[in-house]
């Protein structure tokens, strides 16, 4: 252990130690969702891993939280992030930073309340087992970990952690952040109908706002940068880069990085689509055990959502095709240079329908359903069993398949997304058929879809 370079860490990290306050720059615009959940599970005894694709914002979360902290007069020395993948050769465990902490300031975060950051914490071999420790041994201290490799994040600590972690998923941002972050302020409401009463005047303006983040995407950053041809060259060169490399390549021992970019290219291309995973392999002419193990890894990075068929039979959601789909449209454009077609409702409308469930369950899975017919989506979270059919190129005439779905299951709701059209449809015993406008459904949460 490297004692100097590692105090020398924690002093520059840690500013507010000696400013008492966290800098506006790094503060950024407060993500409130998140800032709530963070917050109710501080006080349980349990380590909360906080999650998500590179740069959707996790860091600027954690300074978001630490200066509510300093707002309730948390002493700023008991308030300590750590960038881990920086301090790898200065320290052999976790438990290196508590010896340094406790030397630099005198603190025993074992009988006193530490607020301890590790940014970073999948670069740490057996990270898990050194934080579970601090558990085991009554730490009054409260540890968060952060990471961008979600799948490994959560193989990790399934095991050693298991009943003692608590989860939280970030994404880029929602198009209701978005809209926030560009200075609309969505009114309170909490149905479809008074928010589309609410906002109807303001529609015009709502669009406008859409039509930038079909083109942009989610992530914070487009917020500083505000020109779209070096944003999509920030999001090809850089933050693409950073996630192949930095959290697919480096973590999990990437043989053959050019098929990785090859791959994420195929999948950029044919989001919303169903694929065969011998037909990714004939493309890219390699062998189909490579190309599965690798979407895997793009799946656990947060790049993609891969889609089984659904089914009550194991076997028939093993052996049917599965549905790919990017995670974020900005990227997928810079990808793929697709700036005028409309395959942006499906992507962005399967993103927050995956978003919402992995706000309910960590573990959420996306589907779709394919009989005689075939329905873009199926949202399934704690006995809710909704299909969802996206309309925004041909119109929702044909509603058949989420007819057809709601009549087999004996669900009580399904929902067509639409360029325009907003009603609602009784269709008796079958149950109610929700037509949102795209701009509506991608601000609506858990209560106004009927998904909680």
């Amino acid at each position: 252990m490297n004692r100097e370079n590692l105090m020398a860490h924690l002093k520059n990290i840690n500013y507010w130690w000696t400013k008492g306050s966290v800098k506006d720059t790094d503060h950024g615009v407060i993500r409130r969702k998140y800032i709530e959940r963070i917050e109710e599970r501080t006080e349980l005894e349990r380590i909360i891993c906080i999650s998500g694709v590179r740069r959707s914002g996790k860091s600027t979360l954690v300074y978001q939280y630490i200066r509510r902290l300093l707002e309730k007069k948390v002493e700023p020395k008991r308030i300590v992030l750590v960038k881990v993948d920086l301090c790898l050769r200065d320290m052999e465990d976790l438990r290196d930073i508590i010896s340094v902490y406790k030397e630099l300031t005198g603190i025993d975060p074992k009988t006193e309340r530490i607020y301890f950051f590790f940014d970073e914490v999948h670069y740490m071999k057996d990270w898990q087992v050194q934080v579970k420790e601090f558990i085991d041994m009554k730490y009054e201290s409260r540890s968060f970990v952060l990471g961008s490799s979600v799948t490994m994040m959560f193989k990790d600590a399934s095991e050693s952690l298991a009943g003692r972690i608590s989860f939280i998923h970030v994404d880029p941002l929602s198009f209701g952040e978005y809209l926030l972050f560009s200075g609309f302020e969505l009114p309170d409401e909490e149905t479809l109908d008074g928010m589309y009463k609410a906002l109807i005047d303001k529609k015009d303006l709502v669009l406008h706002h859409l039509g930038n983040y079909i083109q942009t995407g989610g992530f914070p950053e487009w917020f500083k940068i505000k020109d779209i041809d070096r944003w999509r060259r920030v999001l090809f060169e850089d933050y693409l880069s950073l996630i192949l490399m930095k959290d697919i390549v480096h973590v999990f021992k990437i043989k053959d990085p050019r098929l990785l970019e090859n791959l994420v290219r195929e999948v950029a291309h044919l989001s919303c689509e169903r694929f065969s995973y011998k037909g990714l392999s004939d493309r890219l002419d390699s062998d189909r055990e490579t190309i599965k193990l690798y979407l895997y890894y793009l799946k656990a990075s947060g790049l993609v959502h891969i889609m089984q068929v659904y089914s009550k039979k194991k076997i028939s959601r093993e052996r049917s095709e599965k549905k790919i789909s990017f995670f974020d449209e900005g990227m997928r454009k810079a990808l793929t240079l697709d700036l005028e077609g409309t395959r942006f409702s499906e992507v962005i409308a399967a993103s927050h329908l995956t978003a919402l469930g992995k706000e309910m369950n960590h573990l959420f899975e996306p589907h779709y359903w394919k009989n005689e017919r075939e329905v873009d989506y199926v949202y399934e979270n704690r006995g809710v069993l909704i299909p969802v059919e996206t309309k925004y190129r041909n119109g929702p005439d044909d509603i058949n398949g989420v007819i057809e779905f709601l009549e087999k299951y004996h669900s009580k709701r399904g929902i067509i997304v639409t360029k325009d059209m907003f009603k609602v449809e009784d269709h008796g015993d079958m149950g109610m058929i929700y037509f949102i406008p795209l701009w509506l459904f991608l601000i609506s949460d858990h209560e106004m879809l009927g998904t909680n």
